[in-house]
């Protein structure tokens, strides 16, 4: 008895499983049904078809800045339905999906618009539909998108850049064919890290283009990179920096050693060249110029080569007194020394005698009178090559402090101030 009873559930749960079993006739039934001689794929399968589409990143392939274009590699995904792609999966060994080649049924064409790498639509017709029993078609295109992507390279190498991929259909208007967005944002759950870039945000957009009176649907997936900077710190800003602080020191060189026109030249000639290494990875035509490429050099032999000596202009000789000899470290050491000869001379002054042995007033006037003269002549006892001296000492600190100044508000500048696209 018991036997018997285990005998039918055994052979029950065996009927039960050989009905939803996949077989082969079952499939090729599904397919001579739904691609019958009724079936004509250049026919859109309803009046308005919806279809939605998403883009899964895969990987950031390149994005060069001298050209302008980005390089991505993915898949679209995208989903539409067919009501004459259906059949019943109770009458079919419970057969939910089947798979047809792209060139069996009707698609959207789909094309990217900013692609830079051919105008081609999207697909092979070698890829496979995969076929819901309820119609729905789904269809996973993989491809290399290259894609124009305009640079902005203001605050190098603390940028963010936005780039587009633009899908859309010019074979079908919006009154037979809709794009929408499947998700308000890319799909980068497989997404690959880039040495580079930063994946930072993403969006989708749709929009509505206009050509020759008809309206056409389009999707624009924005994908925003931040920049690794530590890269081109190292290898760019560092070097750059180091170049122009070496430039203040021609400052200290002396004048007439020959050397200081050819050390400036050479440290200018170091930064041309390094500046060119850089220019080579930018735009040719950029809208943009990077904040971090602007640059001074200073330079002054008049003095130095005045050809008479004593002829200081007389507002340089209130500076010298007044900054000059300030910086250099001499204001207390000229100030005694003026005073020390301001003594000598008025120790050996001789005030002539009168015939009665007494000083005439009128003379010992006269002969102090001559003492400011004297005193005139001291007041600025430098030549020419010595405030040269000066000026080259008060330069190498002003250009120092200038350039550490700017320096640092150039790097917060570029580090702060730009912020992600929106």
């Amino acid at each position: 008895m018991m036997r018997g009873i285990f005998l039918m559930i055994f052979i029950h749960c065996v009927s039960e499983g050989s009905l939803g079993a996949y077989t082969t006739t079952d499939a090729t039934n599904i397919h001579n049904a739904v691609l019958g001689p009724s079936y004509n794929k250049y026919v859109r399968p309803s009046d308005v078809t919806n279809t939605s589409i998403e883009f899964v990143l895969f990987s950031l392939n390149d994005l060069d800045m001298k050209s302008q274009t980005m390089s991505t590699s993915g898949w679209m995904t995208v989903k539409w339905e067919d009501p004459r792609l259906v059949w019943s999966k109770a009458s079919n060994g419970d057969i939910e999906y089947i798979y047809i080649k792209q060139d069996k049924i009707w698609r959207p064409e789909l094309i990217i618009d900013n692609s830079v790498g051919g105008m081609d639509p999207i697909g092979n017709d070698e890829i496979f539909f995969r076929v819901k029993n309820t119609g729905e078609v789904r269809w996973d295109p993989p491809g290399l998108f290259i894609t124009h992507c305009d640079i902005d390279i203001a605050y190098f190498p603390f940028d963010y850049q936005m780039c587009k991929i633009e899908v859309t259909s010019f074979a079908f208007t919006t009154e037979v064919l809709t794009l929408n967005k499947s998700h308000d944002k890319v799909n980068t759950e497989n997404f690959n890290e880039n040495g580079e870039w930063i994946l930072y945000s993403s969006r989708v957009e749709e929009w509505v283009l206009e050509e020759n009176g008809e309206t056409f649907s389009e999707l624009e997936f924005q994908i925003v990179f931040q920049r690794r900077p530590w890269y081109y710190l190292t290898n760019t800003v560092y070097p750059v920096i180091l170049i122009s602080l070496l430039t203040n020191l021609s400052f200290l060189l002396p004048t007439d050693s020959g050397e200081k026109i050819s050390y400036t030249l050479t440290v200018l000639l170091a930064l041309v060249v390094l500046l060119m290494l850089v220019g080579d990875s930018m735009p040719a035509a950029s809208k943009h110029t990077p904040i971090i490429g602007i640059f001074i050099t200073v330079l002054n032999l008049r003095l130095y080569l005045n050809t008479d000596q004593s002829n200081v202009p007389k507002w340089l000789q209130r500076f010298t007194f007044s900054v000059l000899l300030k910086i250099n470290c001499k204001s207390k050491k000229v100030k005694d020394s003026k005073l020390h000869q301001l003594d000598t001379i008025e120790d050996k002054t001789e005030l002539p005698q009168t015939n009665e042995g007494r000083k005439s007033l009128k003379r010992m006037m006269r002969h102090h009178s001559q003492i400011p003269a004297v005193q005139t002549e001291l007041d600025f006892p430098f030549q020419c090559k010595e405030v040269s001296v000066f000026l080259d000492v008060f330069f190498f600190w002003l250009f120092k402090i200038m350039n550490f100044i700017v320096t640092v508000v150039l790097l917060i500048i570029v580090a702060v101030c730009d912020v992600p696209p929106v």
